[in-house]
Protein backbone atom coordinates (compact mmCIF):
# COMPACT_ATOMS: atom_id res chain seq x y z
CA UNK A 1 0.00 0.00 0.00
CA UNK A 2 1.59 3.27 -1.08
CA UNK A 3 1.06 6.33 1.06
CA UNK A 4 2.78 9.68 1.06
CA UNK A 5 3.21 12.69 3.27
CA UNK A 6 3.91 16.21 2.07
CA UNK A 7 7.05 17.80 3.54
CA UNK A 8 6.54 21.31 4.74
CA UNK A 9 9.04 24.03 4.19
CA UNK A 10 33.55 -3.83 19.64
CA UNK A 11 34.57 -0.58 21.10
CA UNK A 12 31.86 0.29 23.54
CA UNK A 13 30.91 3.83 24.34
CA UNK A 14 30.39 4.62 27.99
CA UNK A 15 26.90 3.65 29.13
CA UNK A 16 25.33 6.19 31.43
CA UNK A 17 22.10 6.03 33.35
CA UNK A 18 20.25 9.26 33.85
CA UNK A 19 18.75 9.94 37.24
CA UNK A 20 15.90 12.22 36.26
CA UNK A 21 12.40 10.96 35.53
CA UNK A 22 11.16 10.65 31.94
CA UNK A 23 7.64 10.79 30.60
CA UNK A 24 8.22 7.68 28.48
CA UNK A 25 11.18 5.38 29.04
CA UNK A 26 11.44 1.67 28.26
CA UNK A 27 14.71 0.17 26.90
CA UNK A 28 16.76 2.13 24.39
CA UNK A 29 19.89 1.24 22.45
CA UNK A 30 22.13 3.36 20.24
CA UNK A 31 24.71 2.27 17.68
CA UNK A 32 27.20 4.63 15.99
CA UNK A 33 28.58 3.62 12.61
CA UNK A 34 31.89 5.49 12.80
CA UNK A 35 34.30 6.67 15.49
CA UNK A 36 35.37 9.99 13.99
CA UNK A 37 32.47 11.60 12.11
CA UNK A 38 30.14 12.62 14.91
CA UNK A 39 27.80 9.67 14.59
CA UNK A 40 28.25 8.93 18.29
CA UNK A 41 26.83 12.37 19.05
CA UNK A 42 23.96 11.79 16.63
CA UNK A 43 23.07 8.65 18.57
CA UNK A 44 23.61 10.18 22.01
CA UNK A 45 21.37 13.14 21.21
CA UNK A 46 18.48 10.69 21.02
CA UNK A 47 19.53 8.52 23.96
CA UNK A 48 20.03 11.42 26.38
CA UNK A 49 16.26 11.83 26.61
CA UNK A 50 16.01 8.40 28.26
CA UNK A 51 17.71 6.27 30.93
CA UNK A 52 19.09 4.12 28.14
CA UNK A 53 20.55 0.62 28.39
CA UNK A 54 22.94 0.32 25.41
CA UNK A 55 25.33 2.74 23.62
CA UNK A 56 27.77 1.04 21.25
CA UNK A 57 29.78 1.55 18.14
CA UNK A 58 28.03 -0.45 15.46
CA UNK A 59 29.20 -3.91 14.40
CA UNK A 60 27.46 -6.34 12.08
CA UNK A 61 26.62 -8.92 14.75
CA UNK A 62 24.46 -6.40 16.63
CA UNK A 63 22.10 -6.26 13.64
CA UNK A 64 22.31 -9.89 12.55
CA UNK A 65 23.65 -12.95 14.42
CA UNK A 66 23.53 -11.32 17.87
CA UNK A 67 20.55 -9.01 17.48
CA UNK A 68 18.61 -10.74 20.28
CA UNK A 69 21.15 -9.27 22.72
CA UNK A 70 21.51 -5.90 21.02
CA UNK A 71 18.98 -4.27 18.69
CA UNK A 72 16.15 -6.70 19.41
CA UNK A 73 16.73 -6.59 23.17
CA UNK A 74 15.71 -2.91 23.10
CA UNK A 75 12.27 -1.40 22.66
CA UNK A 76 13.75 1.45 20.62
CA UNK A 77 17.02 1.24 18.69
CA UNK A 78 18.77 4.12 16.89
CA UNK A 79 21.55 3.91 14.31
CA UNK A 80 23.70 6.86 13.23
CA UNK A 81 26.04 6.29 10.30
CA UNK A 82 26.34 5.74 6.59
CA UNK A 83 23.67 3.88 4.66
CA UNK A 84 22.05 2.99 1.39
CA UNK A 85 18.83 1.25 0.38
CA UNK A 86 18.17 -1.42 3.05
CA UNK A 87 21.84 -1.12 4.04
CA UNK A 88 23.76 0.28 7.02
CA UNK A 89 27.54 0.47 7.48
CA UNK A 90 29.38 -0.13 10.75
CA UNK A 91 32.99 -0.49 11.83
CA UNK A 92 33.41 -4.00 10.39
CA UNK A 93 31.33 -3.68 7.23
CA UNK A 94 27.77 -3.36 6.01
CA UNK A 95 24.54 -5.06 7.03
CA UNK A 96 21.94 -5.88 4.39
CA UNK A 97 18.63 -5.43 6.20
CA UNK A 98 16.82 -7.48 3.57
CA UNK A 99 18.75 -10.59 4.69
CA UNK A 100 19.83 -9.72 8.26
CA UNK A 101 17.21 -12.03 9.75
CA UNK A 102 18.57 -15.27 8.32
CA UNK A 103 20.31 -16.41 11.53
CA UNK A 104 18.75 -18.22 14.49
CA UNK A 105 18.20 -14.79 16.06
CA UNK A 106 15.86 -13.90 13.19
CA UNK A 107 15.01 -10.23 12.60
CA UNK A 108 13.75 -7.51 14.92
CA UNK A 109 10.56 -7.77 16.92
CA UNK A 110 10.52 -11.47 17.74
CA UNK A 111 12.17 -10.62 21.09
CA UNK A 112 11.50 -7.02 22.14
CA UNK A 113 12.10 -4.35 19.48
CA UNK A 114 9.19 -2.14 18.54
CA UNK A 115 10.90 0.75 16.76
CA UNK A 116 14.17 1.33 14.87
CA UNK A 117 15.40 4.70 13.57
CA UNK A 118 18.10 5.05 10.92
CA UNK A 119 19.86 8.43 10.79
CA UNK A 120 21.43 7.51 7.46
CA UNK A 121 21.12 8.20 3.76
CA UNK A 122 18.54 6.25 1.76
CA UNK A 123 17.94 3.33 4.18
CA UNK A 124 14.12 3.42 3.98
CA UNK A 125 13.28 3.71 0.26
CA UNK A 126 9.98 5.12 -0.94
CA UNK A 127 7.98 4.49 -4.15
CA UNK A 128 9.81 7.47 -5.64
CA UNK A 129 13.09 5.52 -5.75
CA UNK A 130 12.00 1.90 -6.13
CA UNK A 131 9.00 0.14 -7.61
CA UNK A 132 8.66 -2.13 -4.58
CA UNK A 133 9.57 -0.47 -1.25
CA UNK A 134 7.84 -3.20 0.75
CA UNK A 135 9.11 -6.73 0.07
CA UNK A 136 12.72 -6.32 1.26
CA UNK A 137 11.43 -5.46 4.73
CA UNK A 138 9.10 -8.44 5.08
CA UNK A 139 10.41 -11.35 2.96
CA UNK A 140 11.86 -14.42 4.76
CA UNK A 141 15.22 -13.44 6.21
CA UNK A 142 14.46 -9.73 6.47
CA UNK A 143 14.06 -7.78 9.69
CA UNK A 144 10.32 -7.19 10.22
CA UNK A 145 9.72 -10.17 12.53
CA UNK A 146 7.18 -8.35 14.67
CA UNK A 147 8.81 -4.92 14.37
CA UNK A 148 6.28 -2.10 14.48
CA UNK A 149 8.03 0.73 12.61
CA UNK A 150 11.36 1.56 10.94
CA UNK A 151 11.96 5.25 10.28
CA UNK A 152 14.72 6.86 8.27
CA UNK A 153 15.34 8.78 5.06
CA UNK A 154 14.66 7.99 1.42
CA UNK A 155 17.04 10.81 0.46
CA UNK A 156 20.46 11.92 1.64
CA UNK A 157 20.89 12.94 5.28
CA UNK A 158 23.49 15.43 6.41
CA UNK A 159 25.90 15.45 9.33
CA UNK A 160 25.31 19.20 9.69
CA UNK A 161 21.71 18.55 10.76
CA UNK A 162 21.68 14.92 11.98
CA UNK A 163 22.53 15.82 15.56
CA UNK A 164 19.70 18.36 15.73
CA UNK A 165 17.20 15.98 14.15
CA UNK A 166 17.85 13.17 16.65
CA UNK A 167 17.79 15.60 19.59
CA UNK A 168 14.41 16.97 18.56
CA UNK A 169 13.13 13.48 17.74
CA UNK A 170 14.22 12.09 21.11
CA UNK A 171 12.47 14.86 23.00
CA UNK A 172 9.25 14.29 21.07
CA UNK A 173 9.35 10.52 21.57
CA UNK A 174 10.05 10.88 25.30
CA UNK A 175 7.02 13.14 25.60
CA UNK A 176 4.77 10.49 24.05
CA UNK A 177 4.41 11.75 20.47
CA UNK A 178 3.44 9.37 17.68
CA UNK A 179 6.61 7.80 16.32
CA UNK A 180 6.72 8.33 12.56
CA UNK A 181 4.97 11.69 12.85
CA UNK A 182 7.60 12.82 15.38
CA UNK A 183 10.33 11.73 12.96
CA UNK A 184 8.85 13.82 10.17
CA UNK A 185 8.34 16.74 12.56
CA UNK A 186 12.01 16.58 13.56
CA UNK A 187 13.15 16.64 9.93
CA UNK A 188 10.82 19.53 9.15
CA UNK A 189 12.06 21.48 12.17
CA UNK A 190 15.80 20.72 12.07
CA UNK A 191 16.68 19.11 8.73
CA UNK A 192 17.77 20.58 5.44
CA UNK A 193 15.27 21.22 2.67
CA UNK A 194 16.65 18.27 0.67
CA UNK A 195 16.28 15.79 3.55
CA UNK A 196 13.07 13.80 3.24
CA UNK A 197 11.95 11.26 5.81
CA UNK A 198 10.30 7.90 5.28
CA UNK A 199 8.77 5.27 7.52
CA UNK A 200 7.93 1.60 6.98
CA UNK A 201 5.47 -0.05 9.33
CA UNK A 202 2.91 -2.75 9.83
CA UNK A 203 -0.47 -1.05 9.10
CA UNK A 204 -1.79 -1.87 12.58
CA UNK A 205 1.09 0.14 14.11
CA UNK A 206 0.42 3.33 12.18
CA UNK A 207 -0.72 5.24 15.27
CA UNK A 208 1.88 3.92 17.72
CA UNK A 209 3.53 6.14 20.29
CA UNK A 210 6.35 5.05 22.58
CA UNK A 211 3.89 5.32 25.47
CA UNK A 212 1.18 3.25 23.81
CA UNK A 213 1.63 0.78 20.97
CA UNK A 214 -0.36 -2.12 19.56
CA UNK A 215 0.39 -5.80 20.04
CA UNK A 216 3.31 -7.11 18.01
CA UNK A 217 2.42 -7.77 14.37
CA UNK A 218 2.71 -11.40 13.23
CA UNK A 219 6.30 -12.39 12.50
CA UNK A 220 5.33 -13.76 9.08
CA UNK A 221 3.24 -10.76 8.05
CA UNK A 222 3.88 -9.32 4.60
CA UNK A 223 1.61 -6.32 5.14
CA UNK A 224 3.54 -3.07 5.11
CA UNK A 225 2.76 0.62 4.87
CA UNK A 226 5.25 3.27 3.75
CA UNK A 227 4.81 6.95 4.54
CA UNK A 228 7.25 9.42 3.01
CA UNK A 229 7.95 13.11 2.64
CA UNK A 230 8.58 14.69 -0.74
Amino acid sequence: MKLLFKKTSVLVLSTLFATSAFAVDHEEGGYAGTTDQGHDTVVYNFLKHFSYEQYYYSYKHQWSTNNNNRVDAMDFAVFGGHGNRWLIAGLDGSVDLSTAGTSAHKGYGNVDAEFVAFESCYVVPSPIEVSDPFTNWTKPGSVFDGLHQAVGFHTVSWQSTDQKVTDYFGSRIASGAAVWQAWFDAINAKGRSDEHGSAAMHPSADGDTYASFVADPPADSTSLRVWYQY
